[in-house]
């Protein structure tokens, strides 16, 4: 076994967390990867690997040796250390240890202008679960992984979308979370609406997109990408266009929501980045 409860833990991501074969390998390996250096390199989990003991410097030095001897970049730290996150809050939910040692640790702030990865969705679940990050910034990574543009995501009556969209168990479970908790929100301000100002406003319930970018900005420090809107939505384009190019053309403007023209100017802006 290369780490403890591997099995019990995979058996949890696939039937609680439902989550993907590769994304269950993904993240698996980066935690087998913590114990193979604890295994080698950590004098007190030689001595005694009583997983309760695992303080937070445990995984801090672990993570300083991923930038300093494999060079690793902030999004690379970020994506680990998340997965680290899921890894133990399994042990603690599931009463298999008392420690929860990457509590207090944050993820690395990216350059500014970084680019957005292509293939940012495939972390949606984690990004969902992460509750260091606020409704609003989930809510908005959720409908942009949907090809919903931020434009019309905070356009009044939007929330009329979640009764015909189709989402996932897991994404489900967080518009639920999420209903919970704008639902004293939107008594106050008496609307439906989804993206909602904190003051009471009844002329203008609804968030701008200033009003919004301060949600992001405060969340920017433990999210592993770039809070970026249109950069996010334009990256989940690109990856649906350049991963099923055997699509016709009525198929993707149906599937990404966009018109003859937009798909062409998409197809033209990937062009340029490949």
């Amino acid at each position: 076994m290369s780490f403890p409860y591997e099995k019990r833990f995979r058996h949890y991501l696939a039937t609680k967390r439902i989550l993907e074969r590769n994304t269950q390998d993904d993240i698996c390996r980066d935690v087998a990867d913590l114990f193979n250096y604890l295994r080698h390199f950590n004098s007190l989990y030689q001595k005694d690997p009583d997983l309760s003991k695992l303080e937070e410097s445990d995984i801090r030095d672990y993570l300083n040796m991923l930038q300093t001897k494999r060079g690793i970049k902030p999004t690379t730290y970020n994506k680990v250390l998340t997965h680290l996150n899921v890894y133990f809050s399994f042990l603690f939910s599931e009463k298999l240890s008392k420690s929860m040692p990457t509590l207090a640790l944050k993820g690395l702030k990216r350059p500014q202008n970084s680019p957005v990865p292509l293939t940012w969705q495939t972390d949606l679940h984690l990004l969902l679960e992460n509750d260091q990050l606020s409704y609003y910034t989930r809510l908005m990574l959720l409908l942009l992984a949907h090809y919903y543009p931020i434009n019309e995501i905070l356009r009044p009556g939007f929330y009329q979308i979640l009764q015909t969209e189709k989402f996932t168990p897991e994404e489900e479970k967080f518009l639920e979370d999420f209903r919970s908790y704008i639902a004293p929100r939107q008594l106050r301000q008496q609307s439906d609406d989804l993206f909602l100002k904190q003051r009471f406003n009844l002329a203008e319930p609804q968030l701008t997109l200033p009003a919004l970018h301060k949600y992001l900005k405060a969340d920017q420090e433990v999210c592993h990408l770039p809070l970026a809107p249109r950069k996010l939505y334009q990256a989940a384009i690109f990856n649906y266009i350049k991963t099923n190019q055997n699509a016709t053309d009525q198929e993707l403007c149906e599937r990404l929501r966009l018109d003859g023209t937009s798909l062409n100017y998409y197809r033209q802006e990937l062009h340029k980045l490949d």
